[in-house]
């Protein structure tokens, strides 16, 4: 029984070969082109490559395209990589030389098949896959450049973003608009009877890594997750290809808000985060087994997290444990549990919080993770939840929602301002301490002080008067006066010089000392003034101190 399941198995294998090499044969051999179109097209691809030589790109685009539409050959489509690739289009020229390749397989590798592979190996930017259905024959352009005829042997080959897609079949043109995202694949359906297209965008799941696994470990759990979900046709994209659209996002994968980012921004359906930790353990019977089989022997703890982006919260947790176990049995029964807590993910009830705030603009944060601001709506897992409302120059608001399955459960909040707390009543500060004040008072001068004053000025008059009358007479004939001998009358002169001078000098002394004496103010004292308010008198009153 084994043998002939093994034979049939070749059998459908050798079949399934079979039909994929009649149907690769059958594509190339309806685009064959008459012997005239042929030589056009040569003449055509020399001319383009001369253009392209000159760096006249839209030269060379215009005659490369005619050549590929008069002899869709593998020479015309490597010459439309070229060209991509000289304009910059890398993500456009590694699409079309991958399928170069895939037309040439088998040929002698030539210095074009060397070419296209160091091409197609180039780091690009994030790029996603569209499979385009239709009519056999028909033209294929992407933002109007042509990259091949149906059916491609490959999907095409995009660059992350919107992109334009035109299937042309003789007069008839029909274009749709299509985004491509890193790691996913979408499928465009073109009928041309009906003029119609239907686009199928496979739900995504985004894959991260964590903790201790190897690159073949991670390849062997990304292929087996790929499996599991392929039931449900959906895909997976690994970490590294959804963070492309944003890597600043891999430095807070651990928050709820970058998660949902990284999700929203994939259009993925889930975020899983598979956490691994291996623990060496050696085997109880090391000769039964190989010195490599021991090695890979260890403990292992899996903990698989689900998060949902459109409610921005854990959809489910599911943890596996591996005692002693090879990697491969391991990785086995962690993918075993993913299919569990995904089931569980689905099964989750969910709500409608509908958060608003006067005035707008508040921030929300939901248990505890800002999620956005007012006016605020989304998704959320049943049970309660914890709302905190924020704005700058107001107190925090916090509530409680109820969220109930299919329901929407509403806030509606009045933030208080600051302006709007009423006022403490106003309290009479206590009567300030009196202060004792003082004044400076100029007593009177004494009187034997002016007594004093009034006689040295007089004193000095007087010796001012006479000291001037002696200056006067001062070398002046004495008329009268007797000589020596008594018997005639001799001629003397004044000599009052020295007393007029005297006199002078000590009369401006007591003169200046009388005055500053009866000028000198009276003595200076510190006087203590109080205001008294009392019951029956109101006035001033003044204390002395000497």
């Amino acid at each position: 029984m084994s043998e002939l399941r093994a034979a049939s198995r070749v059998l459908l294998a050798w079949a399934i070969c079979a039909s994929l090499w009649d149907s690769s044969v059958e594509a190339r051999s309806h685009r064959k082109a008459k012997a005239e179109d042929v030589q056009q097209a040569a003449k055509l691809l020399s001319d383009g490559k001369a253009a392209l030589q000159a760096k006249n790109s839209g030269q060379a685009k215009s005659l490369f395209e005619d050549a590929y539409r008069k002899n869709p050959s593998a020479e015309a489509l490597f010459q439309l990589g070229k060209l991509a690739d000289s304009e910059g289009r890398i993500v456009a020229a590694q699409d079309v030389m991958r399928r170069f390749l895939q037309e040439t397989a088998g040929d002698e590798e030539g210095p074009d098949q060397k070419e296209a592979t160091r091409i197609v190996q180039l780091a690009g930017p994030p790029s996603g896959e569209v499979n385009i259905l239709g009519a056999r024959g028909a033209w294929v352009l992407v933002d109007e450049h042509l990259v091949g005829a149906l059916p491609l042997p490959t999907p095409l080959l995009l660059e992350s973003g919107n992109h334009r897609i035109t299937v042309e079949l003789g007069e008839q043109r029909i274009e749709e608009q299509v985004k491509a995202l890193p790691g996913q694949t979408v499928e465009m359906r073109f009928n041309q009877k009906t003029g119609t297209v239907v686009v199928s965008v496979p739900p995504a799941l985004v894959l991260l890594f964590d903790g201790d696994f190897t690159a073949e470990q991670q390849k062997t759990l990304l292929a087996t997750v790929s499996k599991v979900v392929s039931k449900d046709r959906q895909v997976v994209v690994p970490g590294d290809k959804a963070l492309k659209l944003k890597p600043q996002l891999a430095d807070c994968l651990s928050s709820a808000q970058c998660l949902t980012e990284l999700g929203n921004v994939n259009e993925a359906l889930y975020v899983l985060r598979v956490r691994a930790k291996r623990t060496a353990k050696p085997t109880q019977s090391p000769t039964a087994q190989s010195p490599a089989a021991q090695s890979e022997k260890a403990s292992w703890q899996f903990a698989i997290d689900v998060f949902d982006p459109s409610v921005g919260d854990m959809a489910a947790r599911a943890v596996s444990s591996c005692e002693d176990c090879a990697p491969e049995q391991a990785l086995g029964g962690a993918s075993g549990q993913l299919g569990v807590a995904l089931g569980q993910s689905a099964s989750r009830a969910r709500g409608t919080v509908q958060i608003s705030s006067s005035p707008t603009g508040a921030d929300v944060f939901l248990a505890g993770e800002k999620v956005g601001t007012t006016p605020y709506k989304a998704s959320r897992f049943v049970g309660e939840l914890p709302v905190e409302l924020r704005m700058l120059g107001q107190p925090p608001y916090a509530a409680k929602l109820k969220v109930e399955a299919g329901q929407v459960a509403q806030l509606d909040a009045v933030l208080t301002s600051a302006m709007d707390v009423p006022e403490p009543e106003p309290t009479m500060p206590p009567p300030p301490p009196k202060q004792i004040r003082y004044r400076t008072e100029v007593l009177p001068r004494p009187t034997w002080r002016l007594a004093l004053g009034g006689s040295l000025v007089g004193i000095g008059l007087l010796g001012i008067g006479f000291g001037a009358s002696a200056l006067s007479v001062d070398g002046e004939p004495a008329v009268g006066a007797p000589c020596s001998d008594g018997t005639t009358t001799c001629k003397l002169l004044f000599d009052t010089a020295g007393i007029g001078g005297g006199l002078v000098t000590v009369g401006l002394l007591s003169l200046a000392g009388g005055i500053v004496t009866m000028a000198l103010p009276g003595a200076k004292r510190q006087v203590q003034v109080t205001t008294l308010l009392g019951p029956s008198s109101l006035g001033l009153a003044t204390g002395f101190s000497f």
